[in-house]
């Protein structure tokens, strides 16, 4: 009994010793931990002038502020400078933004604060000198949402820069230096929905360069300089919504282009150099209800171009070099323009005012769109007084509604007529001998059986194809005319011969 007592005396020492070294562990452990604490700088809170970077927050308290918006000075910051540490004075920044200075130099996406920061979710970064992002410059972060660095003169994209971010929604790059994006920038990214490449120098696009982004619904690629768009450089976009690239150096519009964007609904293709689009170039695009193609050099819109897109009711063709749109160009969708959000706009074009327009006067008629009303109120066409028709000359008045033609006038969807501006121009006269005036007219001013047909079109409607017994005339006569020329021939050389 007693060697029991004292084995079990001898267990509970034991086991008090162990709690006890244990406890003053975790003391001298929170002391060390205290003391590395101590000398954290609170960046919300920085009193010395010096510091090359100061944060403004909502809150100065110790762990509590949720923004921080801070400045770069003093001739930038290393990389593995120890004030990186000071953000863990905050922990709860959701928030971070970084402007830098002209003599900050920041080269680099600051990583060691993002890998410290367990809420952030919002990062903005711009005015720095960033000139590459390197692969997983982000460090994986299960929390951000939003990456903004616009104005950093970011030149390159490595494999995997934006990488393993599972959380991401949007990504902008605007004003950067970008010439070319390659395939596996963008990774295990499966919530990115918006891309922002806007004003960069993009001339090429890889294929397959948004391969991994399955859930984007919109891809910003204006003001660049991209020359040709091919099926092949959108693979992976199956339900992208809107593309914008406005303002690039696109010539032409080549076969199924845009193919692999089963879902997109709006697609700008606004001020680049388009004078030609293949009869399949909108192919596969069947969701598509806005196509914007205005200030282009499009001479002509080919009957088939829109023959995949039969939910289209917004057309824009501003400002390019149309002299008519044929119904049979948009006999697909002419019932979706009867809609109620409907519009096909046309100014800035020199559309010749005849039968090939009337189409226009009737859908205006029949629509129940009020701004393609106001829009088609307000189109003109160019008045040739050499054209005639079936009715003979169109005599060209010299007053009402006729417009010199100077300058188009720009508007707004829901802009009201002004009807001053048009007076005003109307009553314009160009005094020089040697220069040739043309006069506009409002297209509903004109009644449609005084639209004059050009002599051309008169030709082909009364023209008809041959029938069964022409035909059989033709060939029989061609027959024996070519048994006639060669019995000629073989007579013509036996008497030489």
């Amino acid at each position: 009994m007693d060697l029991k007592y004292l084995i079990f005396t001898i267990a509970f020492a034991t086991v008090e010793i162990n709690v006890t070294e244990s406890r003053q562990n975790d003391k001298r452990r929170w002391k060390n931990d205290k003391s590395v604490y101590s000398h954290y700088v609170n960046i919300c809170d920085i009193q010395d002038r010096g510091s090359k970077v100061h944060c403004y927050c909502e809150s100065i308290k110790i762990k509590t502020a949720t923004k921080a918006d801070c400045w770069v000075f003093n001739g930038g910051i290393a990389e593995d400078d120890p004030f990186w540490s000071n953000f863990y004075s905050q922990p709860k920044i959701e928030k971070l933004t970084f402007n830098v200075r002209a003599d900050g130099g920041l080269t680099y996406i600051p990583a060691k604060v993002i890998v410290r920061l367990d809420r952030l979710q919002y990062l903005n970064i711009q005015y720095a000198n960033i000139q590459s992002i390197p692969s997983f410059a982000f460090t994986n972060s299960t929390t951000l949402r939003e990456i903004t660095l616009p104005k950093n003169k970011i030149a390159k994209l490595e494999k995997m820069s934006f990488a393993h971010l599972i959380m991401l929604s949007n990504v902008s790059l605007v004003e950067n230096q970008l010439s070319e994006l390659k395939r596996d920038v963008f990774y295990v990214l499966p919530n990115l929905q918006r891309l922002h490449l806007s004003k960069n120098n993009l001339g090429v696009l890889h294929d397959g360069c948004f391969k991994h982004l399955n859930n984007l619904i919109k891809l910003d690629l204006d003001n660049n300089l991209l020359t040709v768009v091919i099926r092949e450089n959108f693979q992976g976009l199956s339900n992208l919504i809107t593309l914008d690239m406005r303002n690039n150096k696109l010539t032409m519009i080549g076969d199924l282009a845009f193919a692999e964007l089963w879902s997109l609904q709006e697609l700008y293709l606004d001020g680049n150099e388009i004078e030609f689009i293949s009869e399949r170039g909108f192919g596969g695009l069947t969701q598509l209800r806005k196509l914007s193609l205005a200030d282009n050099k499009l001479g002509t819109l080919d009957d088939g171009v829109l023959s995949d897109i039969q939910k289209l009711n917004v057309l824009d063709l501003r400002n390019n070099n149309l002299e008519t749109l044929k119904q049979e160009a948009v006999h697909n969708v002419l019932e979706n323009m009867k809609s109620n959000y409907a519009l096909i706009s046309l100014d800035g074009n020199k559309l010749t005012c005849d039968c090939r327009l009337s189409w226009l006067q009737k859908l205006r008629n029949e629509t129940r769109s009020k701004r393609l009303k106001a829009t088609l109120a307000r189109l003109n066409c160019i008045m040739d007084t050499k054209l005639k028709s079936n009715l003979g000359t169109v005599k060209v008045q010299t007053k009402p509604n006729l417009i010199p033609l100077k300058k188009d006038l720009d508007y707004e969807d829901d802009d009201e007529i002004d009807d001053k501006q048009y007076d005003e121009m109307q009553d314009q006269e160009n005094d020089s001998e040697d220069t040739k005036i043309e006069y506009r007219r409002k297209l509903v001013d004109i009644p449609s059986e005084m639209l004059p047909c050009p002599n051309r079109l008169i030709y082909e409607a009364s023209y008809s194809p041959p029938t069964q017994d022409e035909v059989k005339y033709y060939k029989t006569s061609s027959g024996e005319s070519l048994y006639s020329n060669v019995c000629l021939i073989i007579f013509t050389l036996y008497t030489i011969l």
